[in-house]
C-alpha cells in the first residue's frame, strides 16, 4: 500500500498534480500593485507604495516608482502587503508513514523529494494563509532522517518551484537519549575521514582507483564544508547544550527545531550563531508563560529566530498567527515579521530570492485586507513567482 501510495502522483495528470480549490488566473508579465502599505521585511514600512513586477520579478520599490506605459496597474490602496511567508519547518507534502525510516536510524542520503506527495490539498491551503515557500522533510524518528526540499507551494513546472532538491539534513536528540549525540558524532568523524580520503585522491596523481562513493558521507561532507546546515530537533536545554559541543568541534552551520528549552542558555546559541526554530505552535497553546516569552528573550539576546507550524502539528496556512502569538507575548512587531520572512530565508541560505520585497527578488507578495499582524485581517491575494496563485474574491469558502 505505502509503494502504491507512492506512485499515485506519477499516475495522475499534470493538470491535476497542481490542482488548488480556487480558480488561478493567468500571471501578468509586467503589472504594477499600487496603493498599498508595503512591509518590506528587510527595511521599514512604506506608505502608499508601488511595487512594479516584471516577468516574476520585483524590479521596483517605493512611493514614487513610475509605472510603465501597458503595464497593469492593481489598485490595492488601503490594503498591506507583506512578503510571502516563509515556512523552515514543515512536513506538508508527506504520508505519515514516509517521513520517518525507522529500521534505519542513520540515513543522511535519503531525499524528502524522493517522496513527495504533490496532490494533496494542504498546498492549496498553505497558499489561503499565505505561506509560499516550504523547508519541508524527514520527521524525528531517527538520529539523522535525511534531507529536507526547499519549494514553492504553487506552481504548473514543479522543477521551477523547487528552490533546493536537497540539503538541510535533519537530525535529532529525543527526550535526553544517551547515545543520539554520540552516534551522530561518529556519522560525522566518519565523513570527515571520507572528505580526507578523497581530498588526498584529488591531490594525488590519480593512478591507484578513486575512493569508493559513499551517499550517506557525501551528505556529511556539504554539511562540514558549511555548504548546508544541520537541523536539528531538540527541546531540552542540556541536550542543546550537547549538541552545541559538536559545533564547536567540526564548524558546521547549525539552527535548532522547536527549541522548547533555547531561552534558558540563549547567550550560548547567541554567541555561536545558531539560529532558533521556535514555539508558539498554535496547537500548543497551553505551554508556559516561560515557554512563550522564550522568543523574546532569544531575540534580545540576538539570536535569529524563524517561527514555524510543524504541519501537520498545526496547519499550514496558520503560520501568519503564530507570528500574532509572539507579539502578544513579548516580540516586536518588527521582529515577529522577520521570523516568518527574511528570517527563516537567511537561516535556509535561500535569501537572495525570497524572504523580503526588494529589488531583483521573486515576486512573492501577499496582500491582506488590513495590518498584517491584526488577527481579524484576511489574506485577499496571492502572488508567487509574480502569478496570482490565489484570489479570495473567487474562494468560494472564503476563509
Amino acid at each position: 500500500m505505502r509503494m502504491l501510495r507512492r506512485a499515485l502522483p506519477l499516475l495522475i495528470p499534470l493538470a491535476l498534480l497542481f490542482r488548488v480549490e480556487f480558480a488561478a488566473p493567468a500571471g501578468q508579465s509586467r503589472f504594477a500593485l499600487k496603493g498599498a502599505t508595503v512591509y518590506p521585511a528587510s527595511s521599514s514600512r512604506i506608505e502608499n507604495a508601488v511595487i512594479l513586477v516584471e516577468n516574476g520579478k520585483i524590479t521596483a520599490l517605493g512611493p514614487d516608482v513610475k509605472i510603465p506605459s501597458g503595464a497593469k496597474i492593481i489598485d490595492v490602496s488601503g490594503k498591506a502587503i507583506i512578503p510571502g511567508l516563509i515556512d523552515i519547518h514543515s512536513h506538508l507534502g508527506f504520508f505519515d508513514s514516509d517521513i520517518n525510516e525507522f529500521p534505519q536510524p542513520i540515513g543522511p542520503e535519503n531525499r524528502a523529494l524522493d517522496a513527495l506527495y504533490l496532490d494533496s490539498p494542504d498546498w492549496g491551503e498553505a497558499v489561503k494563509g499565505g505561506v509560499v515557500t516550504l523547508v519541508t522533510g524527514p520527521g524525528s524518528g531517527e538520529r539523522i532522517g535525511g534531507q529536507s526540499v526547499t519549494i514553492k507551494t504553487f506552481g504548473a513546472d514543479l522543477q521551477k518551484r523547487i528552490i533546493k532538491e536537497a540539503g538541510e539534513v535533519k537530525m535529532a536528540i529525543n527526550a535526553r537519549n544517551l547515545s543520539h549525540v554520540q552516534a551522530i558524532r561518529n556519522s560525522l568523524l566518519k565523513a570527515r575521514e571520507y572528505k580526507e580520503t578523497w581530498d588526498r585522491y584529488e591531490a594525488g596523481d590519480k593512478k591507484e582507483p578513486p575512493p569508493k562513493r559513499d551517499l550517506a558521507l557525501e551528505a556529511l561532507v556539504k554539511v562540514l564544508n558549511r555548504e548546508e546546515r544541520i537541523r536539528c530537533h531538540v527541546h531540552f536545554a542540556n541536550d542543546m547544550l550537547s549538541f552545541l559541543k559538536l559545533k564547536d568541534e567540526f564548524g558546521f552551520e547549525l539552527t535548532f527545531e522547536h527549541s522548547t528549552e533555547a531561552y534558558k542558555i540563549a547567550e550560548e546559541i547567541a554567541k555561536r550563531g545558531v539560529g532558533c526554530v521556535c514555539l508558539p505552535l498554535v496547537m500548543r497553546i497551553p505551554l508556559g508563560e516561560d515557554l512563550m516569552r522564550g522568543n523574546a528573550v532569544l531575540e534580545k539576546a540576538g539570536v535569529k529566530i524563524a517561527l514555524h507550524t510543524d504541519h501537520p502539528v498545526t496547519q499550514e496556512k496558520w503560520l501568519r498567527l503564530c507570528a500574532i502569538l509572539s507579539i502578544r507575548y513579548g516580540l516586536s512587531e518588527e521582529a515577529a515579521l522577520r521570523a516568518i520572512t527574511i528570517n527563516p530565508a537567511e537561516l535556509a541560505m535561500i535569501n537572495t530570492r525570497v524572504g523580503s520585497i526588494e529589488k531583483g527578488k521573486d515576486a512573492d507578495l501577499v496582500v491582506l485586507n488590513g495590518p498584517w499582524q491584526e488577527l481579524q485581517s484576511r489574506v485577499d491575494l496571492v502572488f508567487i513567482d509574480g502569478v496570482l496563485a490565489y484570489d479570495r474574491s473567487l474562494d468560494e469558502s472564503k476563509p
